[in-house]
Order: C-alpha cells, then sequence, then structure tokens
C-alpha cells in the first residue's frame, strides 16, 4: 500500500445514506491501489506528491467566490463544499442531494480509476443539478480554495440537462493552496438538448484530479472549451459517449505549463452507435522545467457506422527542459466510417519571430504574441461571446506576464 493511499483511504465514519456505497468503493481500493507509472493510463504522471503530503483533516471555508466580467448564476464550492447561502438558482434549475441508490452500481475500473473510486469512498455529499429548461445566462460552477488549503476534498456532481433544453455551464477552478481537490462529475443529456461546457482552470500547489462523464442521447450536442493556465499537479479525464443516433461531440482545449507545472489530459470519445459525429483539438504549450501530457482516444465500436471522427493535437516546445508527452489514438471496430487523427510537436517560428522584431516590437512582447495566437486557436468558436472574450483575456495577461517575468 502506498503512503498516500493510507492516508487518503482512511476510514472516516460517517452515519448516512451513502455508508454502504463508500465502504464498497474502499473495498475496491485498497484491493487494487493507486496506479504508479506502469499503469498504462498513467505512465506519465506520477502521484509521488501526495506521498509527500499531510492532509489536514478539514478545509476551512473561506475562498472568496470569483469576481468574473459576465452574468451568470454562481454555483460556489468552497474548498469541496457547497455555499448554499450565496446560492440563487434561476427558475427551471434544481440543485438537490443525490441518491445514494444512484451510486450502488458504478464501476471505475481497477487501478486507472481509482481516483474515482477515491472520491466514492471518501466524498461528504453528492448532489444532482437539473436542468429543465433553456437558460439564457450560463451556470458558473466555482471551485475555490484559500491559501492555507491543506485538505483533501472529493466533490462529486451530477447533471441532469433535459429533453430539447440548451444551457450553459462556465466552471471556474481556482487553487491557491497545496491540498488534494478530487472531483468526479457525470453529466447526462437528453435528447435534442445543447450543452456547452467551458472550463478555466489556474491552480498554484494542490493536485486536481477530476473526472468527467458525459453521455449523449440522439440528436444532442455536447461542446467543451478549456483553458488550462496550469498547476502542480492536475489530471483531467474527460468521457464522452456517443449512445444514440445524432448525438455529436466536441472537444477544443489549451493547456500552458511552466516549471515544476505538470497537466495531464486524457480524453476519450466513445462512438457507441451510428450515425454520430465527433471533433477534437488540444494544444499545449510548456515552458521552463513544465511537463504537458495529452492522451486523445476515438473509439468507434462494433456496429456504429456511418460515424464520423477528426482529432488533432498541436503542441509548442518553448524550452529545452520542458516535455510534451502526445498521443493520439483511433480504434475502429465499423465500416464505411471516416476518421483521421494528427499530431505535431514544434517550437515557436523564429522566420516569424523576426519578422515581428524587424516591424519595432520588442523581443519580449513578439514572442508573447505568437505563443498567444497559437493558444488561442481552441477557443475561437467557444460560446458565448462574453465568456470567450473573458478566456481570451486572462490567456492574453498569461503570456505577457509570463514575458515579463522573464525579462
Amino acid at each position: 500500500m502506498s503512503a498516500a493511499l493510507e492516508k487518503l483511504a482512511a476510514v472516516e465514519h460517517v452515519e448516512d445514506s451513502y455508508d454502504a456505497v463508500r465502504r464498497r468503493a474502499r473495498q475496491h481500493l485498497m484491493q487494487h491501489g493507486f496506479p504508479d507509472l506502469k499503469t498504462e493510463a498513467w505512465k506519465y504522471t506520477s502521484l509521488r506528491l501526495l506521498d509527500k503530503r499531510e492532509f489536514q483533516t478539514h478545509a476551512p471555508a473561506r475562498s472568496p467566490a470569483p469576481q468574473l466580467p459576465f452574468e451568470g448564476q454562481l454555483i460556489h464550492f468552497d474548498q469541496g463544499q457547497l455555499r448554499a447561502e450565496t446560492l440563487q438558482l434561476p427558475a427551471g434549475v434544481r440543485l438537490e442531494p443525490l441518491d445514494a441508490a444512484a451510486l450502488a452500481d458504478v464501476d471505475y475500473g481497477d487501478r486507472a480509476g481509482a481516483l474515482a473510486w477515491l472520491n466514492l469512498a471518501r466524498f461528504q455529499q453528492a448532489w444532482r443539478l437539473v436542468i429543465e429548461t433553456s437558460q439564457e445566462k450560463p451556470l458558473v460552477l466555482a471551485t475555490t480554495t484559500s491559501t492555507d488549503f491543506a485538505a483533501a476534498v472529493h466533490p462529486r456532481l451530477v447533471v441532469e440537462l433535459a429533453e430539447g433544453a440548451s444551457a450553459t455551464l462556465v466552471e471556474v477552478q481556482d487553487d491557491q493552496g497545496e491540498g488534494l481537490v478530487n472531483i468526479v462529475q457525470d453529466f447526462e443529456l437528453g435528447r435534442r438538448s445543447q450543452f456547452k461546457h467551458l472550463l478555466y482552470r489556474n491552480n498554484q500547489q494542490s493536485a486536481w484530479i477530476q473526472r468527467t462523464s458525459v453521455t449523449v442521447a440522439a440528436d444532442a450536442d455536447y461542446r467543451f472549451h478549456a483553458l488550462d493556465l496550469g498547476g502542480r499537479l492536475t489530471r483531467h479525464d474527460l468521457v464522452v459517449k456517443l449512445t444514440e443516433s445524432g448525438a455529436r461531440g466536441e472537444i477544443d482545449g489549451v493547456a500552458f505549463v511552466d516549471s515544476k507545472q505538470h497537466v495531464d489530459f486524457h480524453t476519450a470519445i466513445e462512438h457507441q452507435h451510428g450515425h454520430t459525429n465527433s471533433r477534437e483539438s488540444f494544444r499545449i504549450l510548456a515552458d521552463g522545467t513544465g511537463v504537458g501530457v495529452f492522451n486523445g482516444r476515438i473509439h468507434i465500436h462494433r456496429g456504429a457506422d456511418d460515424s464520423h471522427s477528426d482529432l488533432n493535437t498541436a503542441n509548442l516546445l518553448l524550452s529545452d527542459s520542458a516535455r510534451i508527452n502526445t498521443k493520439p489514438e483511433l480504434e475502429i471496430y465499423a465500416e464505411e466510417v471516416t476518421a483521421s487523427h494528427g499530431a505535431t510537436i514544434g517550437q515557436l517560428d523564429d522566420a516569424a519571430l523576426f519578422y515581428l522584431r524587424s516591424r519595432g516590437i520588442p523581443a519580449a512582447e513578439a514572442s508573447a504574441l505568437l505563443k498567444q495566437g497559437f493558444a488561442a486557436a481552441p477557443l475561437e468558436n467557444a460560446e458565448p461571446a462574453p465568456v470567450r472574450n473573458w478566456l481570451m483575456t486572462q490567456l492574453r495577461q498569461k503570456f505577457m506576464t509570463t514575458e515579463s517575468d522573464l525579462q
């Protein structure tokens, strides 16, 4: 048993309706253990950081809600705990405790899914967000920590979008501490629904692990845009399941890592039914001693004929000490499909940099402009426009600040 597993999975007796669910998860976790570098899905991401840390029993609830330049309905998880007093949901949306029966049969496999099992073993309260009608304003799901955060917290959320409804969920994750945030989410999209899911992450020293599973029904549309500005240890597993004819899934993301930072995105799009469509574009920029990992998998199941998919990943190494591990995968068991993938790793274009310098632009600013232009591409089609503009502003400020620090 690893030191991290022994600390994090220690028994905490909570007498409530979830007790049997937690005990089953802990038994599975103790049987299979945490993943290590021999576990294929974790071969480039080590959890040894968790071995070195001592986690507080409880997290102080003192982190402020984010101040955002666009209108939205806030759902604030302050260091893992819902701030119910700040909750003001619009008509057609409700947040309620998730019944324990909904968790009785969940299965995350063996060691590769150990952190999801840990969430199931240690979560305090599972929540169910039900969106019954179309929403004009975004719902903002904020997860924040304070500078003295050193606990391990395990938020758990199910989102259900009704048939024919449309909604936007903006996740804002702002870490200031040195703990563990271990999130599990399940999104269920009803037929003919439309769901825009935007993620902004800006972390410090905490380990931030997230598992998001999306089920997309007939003629429903799921679109994900991510801007990850780095953190000490970040891992996001995103699985999109296209379960019925006409289902569509799109993933666009960009991550920036600098020295002593590690960001890992593992995505999978499962074409479980024919006449489904998907597209994915992901970019990583790695500077200093940063490490970026991207593994994108397209799986077209047997019988899922007339499915169409495209996967592309482009990456920039900005220093000799940075590393990027990228792997696109196609797994196809059906005929009459179209599927393509591509992957590139390069450096800033010296000719483009020289051109900007020749026009009187200082070296630091020219470098920042090239990085920003490369990183902005996956965000250009993000909607709604006010959220896209905010993400672009965060991206621009990040690169301008980074270049200023290097001078």
